[in-house]
């Protein structure tokens, strides 16, 4: 049941993110991590 409703909330939008990978850089670019829900496995990227 619990499974169920978290999966729900993914379908809404509220994913519980992880960070995966990280990649350092300097200047304008900045940090870019690479994030990935824990629930139903969606993978973004944030850039910090």
């Amino acid at each position: 049941m619990l499974k169920l409703f978290g999966r729900l909330l993914c379908l809404l939008g509220l994913h519980d993110f992880h960070v995966v990978e990280v990649t350092f850089s300097f200047g304008m670019g900045g940090n870019v991590s690479k994030i990935e829900c824990r629930r139903c496995g969606f993978v973004t990227t944030r850039h910090d």
